[in-house]
């Protein structure tokens, strides 16, 4: 039966348009939902919450009961059923269409719909030039509506077109805080994606460290007591994946070992560290991933780790996105410092101490004896870049701005009136991909840029997403009421005259 509750991860859901799915995961504290729907496998949504229906609860989570044991997501299985030339395509442009519809980002077609972002994304292009010398890191600042997730997809597939591993986390004011650095890297490290994988899809951690444990010397490197590249998290995974592949371990205790240095709450360290001591016979003491709020500085270290790691088998390194949507605009007092805590580690993992504007020393490193002994990053340089995507607020920019020198800020200034006739036109090439043809053809981006240009000079269209709303509905019109069209945009052009 169906259910009113939210949906959770693992949930069978309903959606009035696009049909029943599986919930892969929550976004922005549950508000945006992220989906994989049965007609179309292997291509994850994101869609409001309110617009899902619970049609079977999963049994991986009960109310008030544990959590159950995180199943590593496996690799995606190709379809047996043979495609028709174009069908992909064609299919994957109504799956972005809808998403423009529903007023969220689109995982294919990004570049036929962008524009008004060539200057902005050719400072991404140069900073990705620079990595491997350097780091870097870019504060992407924008009100709201104005595509900062779309930036932040575009900056990831340029990454990844490059040969960086890239991932994103969302943050959000219930789960995903600034107080929680581990909820925060088990979203980075769980959603890596890899350049040598067409599909993009999110692989976690295993490829990288299956990649990485293949090589004996490598794993030495990294795990052995004088190791040259001994790193306190990823040596011991290297040692333990090698040795159980091996000696043919267990392979759920492996699957755990992965899960916890993704930052899961699968097993206490020392609870683990023995049954692979007693899997394999091999001695690699693992510490414990804390979840204290001073702690971001252990996250870091792994983050740029791994990003050495992808560098030295074959990779340039790592590009990680944080988007914080309105969040940061909305925090208060304690919320803020803790927010300022995460931005200023990263800022000193990312960037040469000579360009932060603070003194990386007195960042916050709690835990353990141990733990306050590691340091903000793993090396200097690393192949490590960060981008921060905020909702502009003028108090949180001030802020940042004592952290980084001003030109690692990008403001997203609004579209320019032909932007957004350019827009239109973009999305009108969406649905020709798509098959969805409609009588007025060309004809209907004159009509419709006689509209959008005065909306927007009069406030009614304030960002891109709005107009993506607008174009949709309107070539909806066309396709469905082909007559009504004309009469509709001269109501609206007269309307807009007396206004």
């Amino acid at each position: 039966m169906p259910s009113h509750r939210p949906a959770r991860e693992g949930d069978r859901i309903l959606h009035p348009e696009l049909g029943p799915g599986r919930v892969l995961g929550l976004l922005r504290g549950g508000r945006i939902v992220r989906v994989e729907f049965d007609e179309m496998p292997k291509v994850p949504w994101e869609v409001p919450q309110e617009e899902l229906r619970v049609h079977e609860i999963s049994p991986g989570k009960p109310p008030g009961g544990k959590k159950t044991k995180k199943r590593r997501r496996k690799p995606a299985i190709p379809s047996p059923f043979p495609e028709e030339p174009g069908d992909a395509d064609s299919r994957s442009a109504r799956q972005a269409l809808e998403a423009l519809r529903l007023g969220v980002v689109p995982s294919t077609h990004l570049e036929t719909y962008t524009v008004g972002r060539e200057a902005e994304l050719a400072l991404v292009r140069r900073d990705l030039d620079q990595v491997q010398r350097r780091g870097g890191l870019r504060v992407v600042l924008g009100d709201y509506g104005t595509g900062k997730t779309h930036f932040l997809e575009m900056a990831e597939r340029l990454a990844l077109g490059k040969g960086f591993l890239a991932a994103r986390a969302t943050l959000d004011s219930r789960e995903v805080l600034p107080s929680r650095p581990r909820r925060i890297f088990q979203q980075l490290a769980g959603g890596l994606r890899y350049p040598d994988d067409p599909s993009f899809e999110p692989r976690g951690l295993m490829p990288l460290i299956e990649k990485a444990a293949a090589d004996k010397k490598l794993v030495l490197r990294w795990s052995g007591r004088h190791g040259i590249d001994r790193h306190p998290y990823l040596g011991p995974v290297l040692a333990y994946h090698a040795a159980l592949s091996e000696v043919g371990g267990p392979k759920d205790l492996d699957e755990c070992l992965l899960d916890w240095i993704e930052g899961s709450e699968v097993a206490g360290n020392m609870d683990l560290d023995k049954r692979l001591r007693r899997a394999t016979g091999t001695r690699a003491r693992m510490y414990a991933l804390l979840d204290h709020r001073t702690v971001t500085h252990l996250y870091t270290l792994v983050l740029g780790g791994i990003a050495e790691l992808a560098r030295q088998v074959g990779y340039r390194g790592l590009v990680i996105t944080l988007d914080e949507a309105e969040f940061y605009s909305v925090l208060h007092g304690r919320d803020r410092a803790f927010a300022e805590v995460l931005f200023r580690t990263f800022a000193a993992a990312c960037l040469p101490k000579s360009r932060l504007r603070f003194d990386p020393g007195t960042l916050p490193r709690g835990g353990q004896a141990v733990h306050r002994s590691f340091s903000y990053r793993f090396r200097n340089p690393q192949p490590l870049y960060c981008i921060f995507a905020l909702t502009y607020d003028p108090e949180g920019k001030q802020v940042l701005a004592t952290s980084v020198p001003p030109e690692c800020f990008i403001e997203l200034r609004p579209f320019r009136p032909e932007e957004y006739r350019t827009l239109a036109e973009r999305v009108l090439v969406l649905y020709r991909i798509a098959g969805l043809e409609f009588s007025l053809g060309p004809e209907l981006a004159a009509l419709m840029a006689r509209v959008i240009e005065p909306c927007h000079r009069r406030g009614l269209i304030e960002n891109p997403r709005q107009a993506h709303k607008f174009i949709t509905e309107l070539v909806d019109l066309t396709r469905h009421r082909p007559e009504s069209i004309r009469p509709v945009l001269s109501d609206i052009e007269k309307q807009l005259k007396q206004a």
